[in-house]
């Protein structure tokens, strides 16, 4: 091997045992803040806390070689992506060893440790983001993309367990007035304990654009429009979102009390601007997992007279579009349907403009 290829494959070398020695440490300190929480040892916390210090220290290092590489190499192809890769990386891994140090001091503030169901439930929490941790940054080391994909799947297990958890909670706190610090305590701890799976999947992406160039695609948002029969407002709004939007977004609606079919007048309308809406069959509310929706938009009266408590990662908006089947009816039908039609045009137009435009900076 020439001394220039010989050196670059070192220096390539050094970087990745960087990052993953950096990566140990991160899962160290995760472990060692859970520890301390389910042990209640404010020593190993306050430890803890400080040896966040050197991971800094780490992280800086590698950003320094990472840089100096690129200077000395000039690099290309996967030895430029190899780079790119490993600074989003010990981002990543800085703010995994943050939420360490945010557990930590939620620990020191605890009257007590977690017990019984919370305490199980922590340590599920904490060895399945650890052990994507692990694996990403084996499949790292290893080269192994599809050991990264793999580990991509295990996230949604760990995002699951945190909306069981907020209910748990929610309930404890109802049983125990006066608690309410603590139970926000945990929550903090569990929510941090997501956000390390979360930051392992973005690592997982990193690895397999490195070994593949291939940019994973961002999960698409979950739309729903409500309305009461589902037979004129929500086919509408769905229709014109999927034709527009549908690579962005994921768009469905349902109703409070499904109608038998949908609104022949829309039917027609529909038809006359492009849409067949003919097979359509109007949709309960029963009948979508409002757990997976990220966006719930009424189109008449507010979401909450649909959707008493919606899901806390939920955003939930109220759009005054107008209309319903009191309204649809004689000659002016066609008339009223148009307006409406511009109404949810224009405020979808706003929505993706807001949520999925695409970037220029």
């Amino acid at each position: 091997m020439p001394i220039y290829e010989q050196r670059l494959q070192e220096d390539a070398l050094q970087i990745r045992k960087a990052v993953a020695a950096m990566g140990a440490d991160v899962e160290s300190s995760i472990r060692h803040a859970v520890q301390a929480l389910l042990t209640g040892n404010e020593p190993l916390a306050n430890q803890t806390v400080l040896r966040d210090y050197q991971i800094d220290r780490q992280c800086r290092y590698i950003d320094r070689i990472c840089h100096n590489f690129i200077a000395r190499h000039l690099p290309s192809a996967s030895h430029l992506r190899l780079i790119s890769s490993s600074l989003r990386m010990i981002y990543d891994l800085e703010r995994m060893a943050d939420y360490a140090v945010n557990i930590s001091r939620e620990t020191l503030d605890l009257p007590t440790a977690p017990t019984g169901l919370l305490q199980h439930k922590i340590e599920t929490m904490t060895n399945n983001s650890c052990t994507m941790l692990r694996q990403v940054m084996t499949a790292y080391m290893e080269e192994n993309a599809g050991l990264a994909r793999s580990t991509i799947e295990m996230n949604e297990q760990v995002s699951r367990e945190l909306g069981n958890v907020f209910n748990d909670l929610v309930h404890e706190g109802d049983d125990h007035v006066g608690h309410s610090r603590e139970i926000l305590d945990l929550y903090i701890i569990f929510n941090m304990l997501e956000r390390v799976g979360n930051r392992a999947t973005n690592l997982c992406e990193e690895v397999i654009f490195w070994l593949t160039g291939e940019v994973v695609k961002e999960e698409r948002i979950n739309i729903l429009f409500l309305d009461e029969d589902n037979t004129i407002l929500g086919p509408m709004a769905e229709a014109i979102a999927q034709k527009g939007y549908a690579g962005k977004c994921h768009f469905s609606s349902a109703s409070r009390l499904p109608a038998s079919n949908v609104n022949p007048q829309l039917v027609q309308f529909m038809r006359s601007v492009g849409f067949d809406l003919s097979k359509l069959q109007p949709k309960g509310i029963e009948t979508i997992d409002i757990n997976r929706v990220d966006i719930l938009i009424s189109l008449q009266g507010p979401v909450r007279s649909y959707v008493e408590k919606p899901p806390f990662h939920t955003a939930f908006l109220d759009w005054d579009v107008g209309g319903g089947r009191e309204n649809m009816e004689g000659p002016a039908s066609q008339a009223r349907l148009e307006l409406i039609y511009r109404e949810i045009n224009l405020q979808l137009r706003q929505l993706m403009e807001l949520v999925a435009c695409q970037e220029n900076y």
